[in-house]
């Protein structure tokens, strides 16, 4: 269980490196898009770098509440997208761009740890009171969140950036398959979160798909090559069950 400070504590480290990255991620969707001879969004005003028109209300809630959260999609317009690795690309550019702002992060990370002296392996994120302290925090967790964005926008289900490469690559192939994923997409939904929900507990916490896929993907990346052999305290991200 989170006590509502920690809760609070876990909102304010992630939002800046969740709004960077969903920034840089529907950015990247419309310079793809737009290289790809799609003008729809630049008519639309999203080559641009203002979190104003890049943040989505409802994914930022959704950051809140579950952890894992999104932008506000880039218009496009099928008609200058009809080849499908021209689609691809558009779609891949989300998810790659999570890698490149989580990059980012870690090298602010390995500068940082560097130039304060502190240690990452024994760093308490929510225990800081110092600037640089505060500082190592946030760059910990725009880290995390980044990585955590990179792996859920991945995943090949309907809605998502891994889909619609996937969909876009193979659907000629086997048009079939993803026009059932789809019908019973909803289906495949409350499968998912099930899996998600119930193992953890069921497993008195041995198998947690999410922590594996954010965490711990973080954390492997981060003592192979931000600081080798060092494995930091991840926080986690934000979850309002925890406060259960």
């Amino acid at each position: 269980m989170t006590s509502p400070g920690t809760y609070l504590s876990i909102v304010r480290y992630t939002l800046p490196g969740f709004v960077f990255g969903s920034v840089i991620h529907e950015l990247s969707h419309a310079a793809i898009a737009l290289r790809s001879g799609d003008p729809m969004p630049r008519r639309a005003g999203r080559m641009t770098l203002d979190p104003r028109r890049n943040v989505d209300p409802f994914g930022s809630l959704a950051l809140l509440v579950a952890g894992v959260g999104w932008g506000r999609p880039v218009p496009l317009d099928p008609l200058y997208l009809r080849d499908g690795r021209q689609r691809a690309a558009v779609a891949a550019a989300g998810p790659l761009a999570h890698l490149v702002v989580a990059a980012i992060f870690a090298v602010a990370l390995r500068v940082e740890l560097l130039g304060s002296g502190l240690d990452a392996g024994g760093f308490d994120t929510l225990a800081q009171f110092t600037l640089q302290g505060v500082i190592l925090g946030v760059l910990l967790q725009g880290f995390l969140v980044n990585i955590a964005l990179f792996v859920f926008n991945a995943l090949p289900l309907p809605g998502l950036d891994g889909y619609a490469v996937v969909r876009s690559l193979l659907f000629g192939a086997a048009p079939r398959v993803f026009l059932f994923v789809e019908q019973y997409r909803y289906v495949i939904y409350a499968l998912a979160a099930v899996v998600v929900l119930l193992t953890p507990p069921l497993t008195h916490g041995g198998v947690d798909p999410v922590a594996a896929m954010t965490v711990g993907f973080a954390s492997l990346v981060f003592e192979h090559l931000i600081v080798p052999g060092v494995n930091p305290i991840f926080i986690g991200l934000p979850n309002v069950f925890h406060l259960l």
